[in-house]
C-alpha cells in the first residue's frame, strides 16, 4: 500500500471524519450558521466533490439531514460540489491523484479489467457506456471527483457548460442519496 499514499490518506480521511462526527465536533454545525443549515449542506457540497474532505461534507450532511429538506439541500449541495467539480475541471493536469492514477493503471487488476473492456469482443458503443457509468457512479460517490473528472476528460470533449449540467446532476443525485440514508437511519 506504500505505491499509493494519497489513497490511503483518503481512507484515513473517511476514518477521521467518521470518529470526529460521532465525537460530537459538527453538532453545533447548523448552530454556528444561526439556524441555516442550508448554508452548512452549501459547504458541505464543495467539500463532497475534493478527495480529501469528501467525509466531512458527508459528516455535516448527516449533522443537518433532519433540519433541511433533502431535495432542496441536494440542489443547494449538487451547486457547492459542481463548483469545486468546475475548479478540478480546469486545472485536471495538477490534479493531487494524478500520479498515483499512473500508478493504478499498471497494477495487475487494472490491466486485467482493461484487457476484457478492450477487447474485440466488446463493442466500442457498450465500451464507452461503461466508462461514462463509472464515471458518473464516481461523481456522484463521495470517491474523489478528480477519477471522474479525468475518466470524462479522456472520454469525451464536452463542452464546460455540459460538463457543468452533468457535475451539478451527478452530485445532486449522489447528495441526495446521502440525505435519505442518512435520515432512514436517524
Amino acid at each position: 500500500m506504500h505505491k499509493f499514499p494519497k489513497l490511503l490518506l483518503l481512507f484515513g480521511s473517511f476514518i477521521l471524519a467518521y470518529a470526529l462526527y460521532h465525537a460530537g465536533l459538527f453538532d453545533g454545525m447548523a448552530k454556528a450558521f444561526n439556524g441555516h443549515g442550508y448554508v452548512s449542506v452549501f459547504l458541505g457540497g464543495i467539500l463532497f466533490s475534493f478527495g480529501f474532505t469528501a467525509a466531512f461534507g458527508i459528516a455535516i450532511f448527516a449533522e443537518v439531514a433532519l433540519q433541511v429538506h433533502p431535495l432542496l439541500a441536494a440542489l443547494l449541495g449538487g451547486f457547492g460540489a459542481f463548483l469545486s467539480d468546475l475548479l478540478i475541471f480546469q486545472v485536471i493536469r495538477f490534479s493531487i491523484f494524478h500520479d498515483e492514477l499512473h500508478r493504478l493503471k499498471s497494477t495487475r487488476l487494472f490491466l486485467w479489467f482493461s484487457e476484457r473492456l478492450h477487447s474485440e469482443s466488446v463493442p466500442e458503443h457498450l465500451r464507452r457506456i461503461f466508462l461514462w457509468s463509472f464515471a458518473g457512479l464516481v461523481i456522484a460517490s463521495p470517491l474523489p471527483d478528480e477519477f471522474g473528472v479525468s475518466l470524462i476528460g479522456g472520454i469525451s470533449s464536452l463542452k464546460t457548460r455540459e460538463f457543468s449540467l452533468l457535475c451539478f446532476l451527478l452530485n445532486s443525485v449522489g447528495i441526495f442519496v446521502v440525505f435519505l440514508l442518512v435520515r432512514a437511519a436517524s
